[in-house]
């Protein structure tokens, strides 16, 4: 009897180290699958990085494609300058001469006027766009005010006065048009009084 009660007096002593022994078992294999189930967790991205630069290693070994269309040889080639020298210093003297226009060149007669007509419309614009003027000065709201031809060098005189299709296109729609010849262009000084026909600027 005596035995009995030692016994269960040591119960609590022996039970407790038993039960702690067996919490710790299983918090150990509880840390040690979620200690695993992490590195699994990390080692998925570090695989797709890796995978990635793999592909992106790979990629750039490959050989580049070209994507540019072939040269082939043109019937074309490209102009020495858009203006030659005459052209070129009669646009320099109307831009210093009138600095208060803005100046454009290789104007087509189409962009200048338009048709009355509306039934020949098409066909009268067709029949403008085959003529230009060399200059075509205009104010800043880039309105036309002054058309300007140069005539070939052995042009004479007179055929500056002329009336020819281009002038009789532009007369009465309140453009100026002149012509020069371009063995005779204006010195600086004179360009204002030529071009606008009077010292005050066009309005």
């Amino acid at each position: 009897m005596v035995v009995f009660w030692y016994l269960l007096i040591l119960a609590p002593f022996v039970a407790i180290p038993v039960l702690w022994w067996n919490y710790r078992r299983k918090q150990v294999a509880r840390e040690r699958e979620a200690g695993e189930r992490w590195q699994e967790i990390l080692s998925k991205p570090a695989r797709t990085v890796n995978g990635a630069a793999s592909a992106a290693t790979d990629s750039a070994s490959a050989p580049v494609l070209a994507t540019e269309a072939p040269v082939t040889s043109s019937p074309y080639r490209l102009q020495a300058r858009v203006l030659d020298q005459s052209e070129t210093l009669a646009y320099y003297l109307l831009r210093t001469g009138l600095p208060e226009y803005e100046v454009l060149t290789r104007v087509g007669l189409d962009r200048l006027l338009t048709p009355l007509v509306e039934a020949d419309h098409g066909r009268s614009l067709r029949g403008l766009s085959q003529y230009a003027v060399d200059f075509v000065l205009c104010d800043k709201a880039m309105r036309p005010l002054v058309a300007v031809d140069l005539l070939q060098a052995e042009a004479p005189a007179a055929l500056t006065a002329a009336p020819d299709f281009k002038a009789q296109c532009l007369a009465h729609t309140g453009i100026r048009y002149i012509r020069i010849p371009r063995n005779a262009l204006p010195k600086r000084q004179d360009v204002r009084a030529l071009v606008l026909g009077e010292t005050a600027p066009l309005q």
